[in-house]
């Protein structure tokens, strides 16, 4: 008796039902097909309903279903059992893999036997009869028409052997997973379907492939028993791209019927289930098969090459791995690879194979993937992959997203939907507007500072030539003297920033659309309100150029002034309470220490103040819990990443109220003048100081509201903090300009929260407030516009020297040239040029005074009167020429005349050059530098697992990588 049709085999649409018979259109004689179908079960309990729903709606069935289960551990056997028409259930290990579970199942029951010619059939006796056999998974659904197109096809195209349906995403999704498959020499897996395309019927086109999935697989009895079912050696995985590639190779067509529907759910590969036939990880299986796929199959000749590339493949994914924090995928790479190529196997099959060729590889070339459409779609994910997170970092909310807040309802924009897209975009995305208007104001600001030369002022060097001048200065330095760290720092922002010279104007002349950016990227955590974000940022940006960080040529104010949001937002990742088991996060932890290292660096009294208000905060503010612990963790990780540096700090304090790029940043502050004291605005700041009194009003008012919340409170902390340390620095004679930075930016965070809080007020007085909240900074950022970021700062060449002592300086001659000042008062300062002249890093990085004697003595010899033996000196110490800038000391210029072994030279109106006589004289000079390797390669270990440490972890996915590229047809 026949069984009864499960409940609920509707699932499929009375449109994938047939309504009568599909004859070849050619008008062949009609074929008999004898379908034997196979299904493999393994813990497939999920599944197995909806395949048998499907091989109910089937028309026509199979002529026989075999069904094994592969040692389940759920009702597998049972629901395979159940199954329309289906032989006794084979039981096999859970060890054995797909093909060979096929082979047992037929080993049972053999094909299904070819009807008599006398019978039900009729004329069967004087048809054509071909026996097929269908494969199919328990993951997988065919429509109820897969079958009788499959058989279609067969029929119109009988030279073909092995047929493969159209895949679809289960359980009745119209996403496309595969339209025949093919392989790269690589190894790499190509469907023919971009991610996440839709069946629209654009690959509804039968063609001849590579291979097919053997989900749905229907292939001809003769060509199953001549290549011997799959390879036993691929369990799971590559086992069909194998089969396909050997039908190729045997002279035997694979072909996709895109008429077929089968609907797979691809259990195994997403991780869905445990691996039926293997103990191994998915991904490590995955990449062992495909590398002995392709060392099975492919020519001789190419092997050489063939391992190279698999070679240097797997030493790039295994660093991917180890940046990626998942060495058990680099462990997977390695073991993959040498398994599979010290195993053999492959070598055996190589020479089973060779029976089968019957093809060569030229003539079925075309169906493989090719290595550069590989490269390009792997660009192609990677950028998809960025501009996705460009998209969710600008997304504040989904324009559908229900709102479940009433502070998230409050940030809402309404926006009339009958408006463009275009403009409802930029309503609700404010500082996405204002960001364009700071980077094209940075643009015009800078308007005369665009132009051939270098950056400089009194308080910025030039940047060093090129990339490998900066890495020696990074880690030179005369013994006894520690160079500094923020040296190396900026050689790593120099490696991505076009140069030491692209990166000196890109971190300062744009220094406030990225301090922007930066500052956005910590109110997002906290603020709400667009209006109220959108305004913070820009705020926060233009305050660099109001502390006259720019304009005055202040490096490491504006490198603070973009990581100290960062480093914001990672202790507020840290500190923040979750409603989980597990606080805080180590990764935040990990880059928060990095962020303080970097302003350690470039400013360290603002980095010593900020270390020491998290050591205070994570201690006594958090407790000695795992939060207060990871911002600990920070500081000493800060500290740990600069060293030396630390240790000379320690050792000399007075170098606290330094910055990096130039000479001592001392006069920096508010000197005597209370009023810039209380505002923040240091000494020649372009903006007069009375810019910053309404928001230091607006912040004050804001404490008098009753609904205060912390992070106001925080705001004026940093303020107050701030305000502190630059009383401090100014009353030791240090530079206080990153400190009174600080400052402003606490009244910024302050004054954005309360906005937060009270923004949707219909008040008159809140109203009137923002009002003047907006019109200063529309005013400062006019100011910003007319002024221009020039003024101390100008661009111009590396050395104020005549060319010919530049050029001097030059291989091979590598002259050095002594630059002589005598202030009025008769001190004099010198400098000695080598090597391109004083860059970065040089003064902080100079020769002690005992270093230096040799040359002092021989100036203050000079001063004397001279002695006449001053000239030998001078060539003794490798001193090839002696420049006096203007004005010239007419004493000093006289006495340089008079003595022998100086010659006059050339020189510009008002200056005064002579040349050194070193014809008889083999000079060494007294200041040679030392390179501290050591130092240098644990810190570079020491930045590396750092970063590494920051990095979100890489997952090991068996991933069915997409292209375009199996949809090709050799013919």
């Amino acid at each position: 008796m026949e069984q009864e049709a499960p409940a609920g085999w509707e699932f499929f649409d009375s449109v994938d039902f047939p309504t009568d018979h599909i004859d070849d259109p050619m008008g062949r004689p009609r074929v008999r097909h004898v379908v034997t179908a196979v299904v493999v079960g393994h813990e497939g309990a999920a599944w197995l309903p909806r395949l048998s729903e499907a091989l109910w709606a089937l028309n026509p069935r199979p002529d026989r279903l075999i069904a094994v289960d592969t040692g389940s551990t759920d009702e597998t056997a049972e629901l395979l059992a159940a199954m329309p028409g289906v032989e006794p259930v084979v039981s096999v290990s859970a060890r054995t893999g797909f093909g060979v579970a096929v082979a047992r199942g037929l080993e049972t029951h053999g094909f299904a036997p070819i009807p008599s010619a006398v019978g039900p059939y009729g004329d069967d006796g004087h048809m054509p009869v071909v026996e097929w056999l269908w494969l199919l998974h328990d993951d997988c659904a065919p429509a109820p028409r897969a079958l009788e197109q499959l058989l279609l096809q067969a029929t119109m195209s009988p030279k073909t052997g092995v047929w493969g349906p159209k895949l679809r995403l289960w359980p009745r999704d119209r996403e496309l997973l595969e339209v025949g498959v093919t392989t790269s020499l690589g190894g790499r897996r190509d469907t023919g379907i971009e991610n996440g395309e839709l069946d629209q019927g654009q690959h509804d086109q039968p063609r001849n492939v590579l291979a097919v999935s053997s989900a749905g697989m229907l292939v001809r009895r003769d060509v199953w028993e001549a290549l011997r079912g799959f390879d036993p050696r691929l369990p799971m995985f590559r086992d069909d791209i194998d089969f396909g590639w050997r039908a190729s190779r045997a002279g035997y067509q694979v072909g996709v019927a895109p008429d077929a529907v089968v609907y797979h759910a691809q259990a195994a590969a997403t991780g869905e289930r445990a691996l039926a036939g293997t103990r191994r990880h998915a991904y490590q299986l995955d990449r062992a098969h495909a590398y002995y796929t392709v060392l099975a199959n492919a020519p001789g000749k190419l092997l050489p090459l063939l391992m190279l590339r698999f070679l240097l493949g797997t030493l790039m994914r295994s660093v991917w791995f180890l940046l990626g924090k998942t060495p058990s995928g680099a462990v997977d790479e390695w073991t993959a690879l040498l398994g599979t190529l010290l195993a053999g196997g492959w070598t055996q099959a190589r020479k089973n194979r060779r029976k089968l060729d019957k093809v060569p590889y030229e003539d079925i070339k075309g169906l493989f993937s090719r290595s550069v459409h590989a490269l390009r779609h792997n660009l192609e994910e990677t950028t998809s992959t960025i501009s996705e997170r460009i998209r969710e970092a600008w997304a504040d909310e989904p324009e559908e997203q229900v709102v479940t807040t009433a502070r998230r309802a409050k940030s809402t924009a309404r926006v009339a939907v009958d408006q463009p897209r275009w403009r409802r975009q930029l309503i609700r995305r404010p500082f996405l507007v204002a960001w364009v208007v700071l980077a094209i104001g940075a643009v015009i600001s800078a308007r005369d500072l665009i132009g051939g030369g270098v950056l400089r002022s009194q308080l910025l060097l030039p940047a060093h030539e090129n990339l490998s001048a900066l890495w020696h200065a990074a880690a030179a330095a005369p013994p006894g003297v520690t160079p500094p760290a923020w040296l190396a720092q900026f050689w790593a922002f120099s490696a991505v920033l076009f140069g030491p010279t692209g990166a000196t104007n890109i971190l300062l002349l744009g220094a406030v659309p990225l301090a922007g950016l930066a500052a956005w990227a910590l109110l997002r955590a906290f603020v709400v309100d667009r209006m109220a974000r959108a305004w913070g940022a820009t705020a926060y940006g233009l305050a660099v150029f109001t502390n006259g960080a720019i304009t005055q040529g202040r490096l490491g104010t504006c490198v603070a002034a973009i990581v100290l949001p960062l480093l914001g937002a990672a202790v507020h990742t840290v500190a923040r309470r979750r409603r989980v088991v597990v606080q805080g996060s180590w990764r935040a932890a990990w880059f928060a220490g990095i962020c303080l290292a970097v302003l350690i660096a470039f400013t360290p009294a603002l980095g010593l103040l900020v270390a020491v208000i998290l050591a205070v905060g994570g201690v006594f503010g958090l407790g000695w819990r795992r939060q207060g612990r990871q911002l600990v963790f920070s500081v000493v990780l800060g500290l740990l990443l600069v060293l030396p540096w630390t240790i000379d700090l320690a050792r000399h304090p007075w170098k606290l109220g330094r910055e990096a790029g130039g000479p001592p940043t001392t006069a920096i502050g508010p000197g005597d003048s209370l009023p810039h004291l209380l505002t923040g605005t240091p000494i020649g700041a372009p903006t007069p100081w009375w810019f910053a009194v309404p928001l230091i009003l607006v912040a004050l008012l804001s404490l008098l509201r009753s609904s205060r919340q912390r992070y106001e409170l925080l705001g004026w902390f940093a303020a107050l903090a701030g305000l502190t340390g630059t009383l401090i620095s100014s009353r030791l004679g240090g530079g206080s300009g990153p400190l009174m930075f600080l400052m402003t930016a606490g009244w910024v965070i302050a004054v954005a929260v309360a906005w937060d809080s009270v923004g949707k007020s219909t008040e008159i007085i809140v109203q009137g407030v923002l009002g003047i909240v907006l019109l200063t900074s529309v005013v400062t950022a006019g100011f910003w516009l007319v002024r221009g970021t020039d003024g101390p700062l100008w661009r111009g060449p590396a050395q104020d020297l005549p060319a010919y002592l530049v050029s001097a300086q030059d291989p091979p001659d590598d002259q050095s040239i002594l630059v002589v000042r005598k202030s009025p008062g008769g001190q004099m300062r010198f400098s000695l040029v080598k090597d391109g002249g004083p860059r970065m890093g040089s003064l902080e990085a100079a020769p002690t005074s005992a270093q230096s004697k040799p040359i002092t003595d021989v100036l203050a010899t000079l001063g004397g009167g001279g002695s006449g033996e001053e000239g030998r000196q001078l060539a003794g110490l490798a001193i090839d020429y002696v420049y006096l800038p203007g004005p010239v000391d007419p004493t000093l210029q006289a006495t340089l005349d008079s003595l022998p072994g100086l010659t006059r030279a050339s020189a510009d109106d008002g200056d005064a050059s002579w040349l050194v006589d070193r014809s008889k004289i083999e000079g060494k000079t007294p200041l040679v530098d030392q390179t501290h390797s050591v130092w240098r390669f644990f810190g570079l270990l020491a930045w590396i697992i750092a970063l590494v440490f920051c990095l979100p972890t890489v997952r090991r996915t068996v991933a069915v990588p997409q292209g375009t590229h199996a949809r090709r047809d050799p013919r």
